[in-house]
């Protein structure tokens, strides 16, 4: 997948430096041209064998991954020297030339690989008939990202009647269960009910998440806050203490309902606890984790924890039909493979859900062959209840169509929990080079909005804001497939992240530091070692300290809570940037 990633935006350089003519002389046009020919060839071959041949190319995908990484540094260095280069430069001219034969030499290297590829017999790999690739299945594409993920009707009916209670002190209602059980489709159930509108004054939602960042969460219920007021509220430039303090007075004198989502830590809870005054008027708070220690602990014995359960065989098949079918009925000749299908994802939401969309995503879904190669492939009695989940999650992954693959990678860049702004993901899709022009249209925008619809039919997306207009505005990913996202990611050289437990010059040359990403906050400077490699950088509360790297072929920058000193200096040398903030 990386391989291909790198061969498309490659492609793109190509077509780019074309497109200067008139800095290019003839010599070096056709050169480029017949490159540019040979390359595209090699995607296009890509694309088609990879529908007929699954993984056959994961041998020596590495090899071509670096080459054409190495193909690309050569051209992207070539624009961005030819544009300062004049025929009368001989020293200049050398090094074009140079940059020219080293990319043709990497190229003529993978167009050695797709030719042994091509000739051998690879009948081993053939790809199941049963996965084709996806077709428009629209009306059930709607119901898939529209529908209620799963009817928690009891579960539901125990909130509400706890919510209800006739005690005007304020209740902590806390909600436990494993990922993907459904516990935030519960509370959002909850707290979008017409009748809760009514009884309660003020409502706010925080998502809290592995790693708790107290101004985010601040952030966040002050956000929720402005639809109740006409004051709005300031946060840029106001310490944690004013953040804690407009919280808390929005919520004085109120009977409101708060949502805690997914909190992990008894002291992310000692933390927030405070911000919410008890002032005897039946206020509410829901609060759901993975975690029982955290749900008792921020219960009490008079308000024991609602654990979530899986569904019971009869409701799982209800949710597979209702995902696929809609309001029809499942066609008799699939029903009892159906029922196997779904008593074999064990319970969990959220493997039903993806089992759903894959199913959805391919053309023969009447077929039983494709119900039984599914079922094949979630059956195991070995396999725990959360392997059950993370293998068909993979398995999705596996089934993209090459060009959505990377899409779905990218989102492994932004950190857990996070809405994910549609139009700046898109924008940094079309930066990245990785988007082909398709038949029904050459506009790259165009194209990278389907292929996030397309993502989010499959139910590798989830659809996190819409405007005022019914227009996505945010999109967001379950913490089960982000680690998937995350671990393809760095297993496929397409994306590292660095922690403090990690250094991006500790780990070999075999997989080149293309794109970084961090989301913690400390103080680093240690890319300066890896300035030849890296294409893209997503920084989130970093601080670079010391001389600042040069990263002379960067491409993307998307830093919007960096500190980096002298960046307007440093900038300078940035001859490649597409996509910076």
């Amino acid at each position: 997948m990386a391989a291909y990633a790198a061969l498309v935006s490659l492609a793109r350089s190509l077509h780019q430096i074309l497109d200067l003519e008139q800095h290019i002389d003839p010599l070096h046009k056709d050169k480029i041209v017949s490159l540019y020919e040979k390359v595209d060839y090699i995607v296009t071959f890509f694309e088609d064998y990879s529908e007929k041949h699954r993984g056959a190319h994961d041998r020596v995908g590495k090899e071509i991954r670096n080459a054409a990484y190495e193909a690309q540094d050569f051209m992207d260095s070539y624009l961005c020297s030819v544009s300062t280069t004049t025929h009368d430069d001989r020293s200049s001219s050398v090094s074009l030339d140079r940059d020219l034969d080293m990319a043709f030499e990497r190229i003529d290297f993978i167009w050695e690989e797709i030719t042994k590829m091509k000739n051998k017999d690879t009948t081993e790999y053939i790809r199941p008939r049963s996965f084709s690739s996806p077709v428009d299945h629209s009306s059930m594409a709607d119901q898939i990202t529209e529908n209620k993920v799963v009817e928690f009707d009891d579960d539901l009916n125990a909130i509400k009647e706890r919510m209800y209670e006739d005690s005007a002190k304020l209740q902590i209602i806390p909600i436990v269960g494993m990922g993907g059980i459904g516990k935030t489709t519960l509370v959002k159930r909850a707290y979008e009910d017409s009748l809760f509108a009514q009884y309660f004054d003020i409502f706010a939602w925080a998502t809290v998440s592995g790693e708790y960042q107290r101004r985010d969460t601040l952030s966040q219920l002050l956000q929720s806050f402005e639809k109740y007021t006409t004051d709005r509220n300031q946060q840029s430039d106001e310490s944690e203490a004013q953040l804690e303090k407009q919280v808390y007075q929005n919520l004085l004198g109120r009977r409101y309902l708060i949502v805690i989502d997914d909190i992990w830590s008894t002291k992310a809870w000692d933390d927030l606890k405070m911000l919410f005054p008890n002032d005897d008027n039946g206020s509410r708070i829901l609060l759901t984790t993975r975690l029982s220690d955290v749900a008792v602990y921020a219960g009490s014995c008079s308000t024991p924890i609602h654990q979530m359960k899986f569904l019971n065989e009869d409701q799982s098949w209800k949710l597979l039909q209702e995902k696929i079918f809609g309001q029809e009925s499942c066609p008799l000749h699939l029903v009892e493979l159906g029922k196997k299908v779904a008593r074999n994802c064990r319970g969990l939401p959220l493997t039903i859900v993806v089992v759903a969309g894959l199913l959805l995503s391919s053309e023969n879904m009447m077929e039983e062959e494709l119900w039984e190669s599914i079922f094949e492939n979630i059956s195991s009695i070995e396999s725990t209840i959360p392997e059950q989940c993370s293998k068909i999650l993979c398995l999705s992954y596996d089934r993209l169509p090459l060009q959505l693959k990377p899409c779905f990678l990218y989102i492994a860049a932004f950190p857990e929990d996070f809405e994910i702004d549609v139009s700046k993901l898109i924008m940094l899709w079309v930066a990245e080079g990785f988007l082909k022009p398709s038949n029904q249209s050459k506009c790259l925008e165009d194209v990278g909005k389907r292929c996030l619809e397309d993502l989010m039919n499959r139910n590798l997306i989830l659809v996190s804001k819409k405007g005022p207009d019914g227009n996505l505005v945010a999109v967001g990913i379950h913490d089960l497939l982000r680690k998937i996202c995350i671990t393809k990611a760095e297993q496929e050289g397409f994306l590292h992240h660095v922690s403090p437990k990690r250094n991006v010059c500790t780990d070999t040359i075999e997989n080149p530091k293309r794109r970084l990403s961090s989301h913690f906050r400390r103080r680093f400077w240690e890319l300066e070692k890896q300035d030849s490699s890296v294409r893209s950088i997503f920084y989130q509360n970093v601080v670079l300290t010391k001389s600042s790297p040069k990263f002379r072929l960067l491409s993307i920058l998307d830093s919007p809570h960096v500190v980096w000193c002298n960046l307007s200096k440093v900038s300078s040398t940035f001859f490649n940037l597409r996509c910076s903030r």
